[in-house]
């Protein structure tokens, strides 16, 4: 394959990309026959057809087919090239898991439409030729072939991913603001009801003090909520671990975790005891307690820009709620993550004066502790305090994938020294796959605060 032309995609993606489009045609004619011919084109009839159809039933039922037809074509290729290695060599091969498969239908199903697209300009050539309905299928066949070939040649589904990733991670975040903010109001609604039945008895002066009474008391119980919420979710996350496929997406995320002090300590501790839980809770809080300052600001400069909220239009408001979203999701992203992570994983050592760069061994503190003694009874003979042997050296295993590439290794120190690493920050062990810093319990004492 070094040989072939560059502008030219590889014969399995050829493959693939015909299979896509015959797949899907295929289906369209037989579930909607005749429906794309072309002398329908530009006429209102083919609109009016369209309109008064079952277009997005058909459509849409072939296109979510591709999912299982290519996990199935993956699972029959797989199968066949097994059967042949185990004949030629003896050997069977590394099995495959049904992840695998179901990640080729997934792909395909991505990259249909965005085929069928990019091959608007092909299908159009091919069809000024055609006159009949079997001609217009062959055109919409190869416009879309040629097309969906060229995009698994240059890995349209990776790139998918990698645009994907960000919004996937500002869901992730927005889902966590959207915790924060209900987790008090179901946990706090039996104290909204028990305020409103008794509105009518308390006595108007008494207001003010309800008002507290009722925030203290929805504060304290969104607390315990989050608490609940933090301790069950580590239960459900070692459940998980136990079950999910090795080679599925996320195993290594949710060994990782598993191993988190959260997670070992939930198996031994009831909820009332579990500090890691109250913790977590604590900072769930603290950062609940960010999310209404920033709204109090929110609105006062938004009275200052836009005047009374009565008065404001509603493009004003989308402005101003989108800020505040982008706001709220700002301090949790860049400073109560990072302190989750710190406290599910274990509290880090206290820092020592001496950096954690020095070679020299620490004084054995047995030694240290029978001077004292001495020196307390009053004799002048100290036995001098030998130093702690010093272990041997770390081996360089670790990885940092930085600038699109791998670089390394390192040892732990090394990644604390040289790379600075933060929580967010890529690493592997050896050829393991790539995690954040953060989420390896062996690495929070070498994490850079940035």
């Amino acid at each position: 394959m070094n040989k072939w032309p560059k502008f030219l995609p590889h014969p399995t993606s050829w493959a693939r990309g015909f299979a896509l489009s015959i797949n899907f045609w295929l289906i369209v004619s037989v579930l909607w026959p005749e429906s794309y011919y072309y002398y329908y084109r530009f006429s209102r009839s083919y609109w009016y057809i369209i309109r008064n159809s079952d277009f997005e039933a058909v459509m849409t039922f072939a296109w979510l087919s591709q999912i299982w037809l290519f996990a199935f074509y993956h699972w029959v290729v797989t199968k066949v090239a097994e059967w042949m290695e185990t004949r030629t060599n003896n050997q069977p091969l590394a099995a495959v898991s049904a992840w695998q498969h179901g990640r080729e239908g997934i792909i395909a199903f991505l990259t249909l439409p965005a085929a069928i697209l990019m091959g608007i300009p092909a299908i159009a050539i091919f069809m000024l030729p055609v006159r009949s309905s079997s001609g217009a299928l062959i055109a919409l066949i190869l416009g879309t072939a040629i097309a969906s070939s060229y995009l698994y040649y240059f890995r349209f589904g990776q790139l998918l991913k990698n645009i994907l990733q960000p919004l996937w991670v500002f869901v992730v975040n927005l889902l966590k603001i959207f915790e924060l903010l209900l987790v008090p109001v179901v946990t706090g609604s039996p104290f909204f009801m028990l305020t409103i039945a008794t509105a009518k008895i308390i006595p108007q002066q008494l207001l003010p003090l309800t008002t507290f009474c009722l925030v203290v008391c929805i504060f304290l119980s969104g607390i315990v909520g989050y608490a609940a919420l933090q301790y069950w979710s580590a239960h459900l996350v070692n459940w998980a671990a136990t079950w999910w496929p090795a080679q599925s997406p996320g195993y290594s995320h949710l060994q990782a975790r598993k191993a988190w002090k959260h997670n070992k300590t939930v198996t031994k501790q009831s909820f009332i005891r579990h500090s890691t839980s109250w913790h977590l809770a604590a900072n769930d809080a603290t950062n609940l307690i960010y999310l209404n300052c920033i709204s109090v600001i929110l609105g006062f400069f938004g009275y200052l820009l836009f005047g009374d909220s009565s008065e404001w239009t509603q493009t004003q408001e989308e402005i101003l709620g989108l800020v505040a979203v982008l706001t709220w999701i700002a301090p949790w992203y860049f400073w109560g993550w990072h302190r989750e992570v710190e406290i599910a994983i274990g509290k880090r050592e206290a820092k020592k004066t001496r950096s954690p760069n020095s070679n020299s061994p620490a004084p054995n503190p047995i030694e240290q502790e029978l001077n004292q003694l001495k020196a307390t009874s009053g004799m002048t003979r100290m036995k001098s305090v030998r130093r702690l042997t010093q272990p041997s050296p770390e081996v360089p295993e670790w990885y940092v994938f930085r600038s699109g590439e791998a670089k390394g290794p390192y040892t732990k120190l090394q990644l604390w020294e040289i790379q600075e690493i933060t929580a967010r920050t890529k690493v592997r062990r050896g050829e393991a796959e790539w995690l954040r810093a953060g989420e390896i319990p062996e690495l929070a004492a070498y994490l850079s605060q940035k």
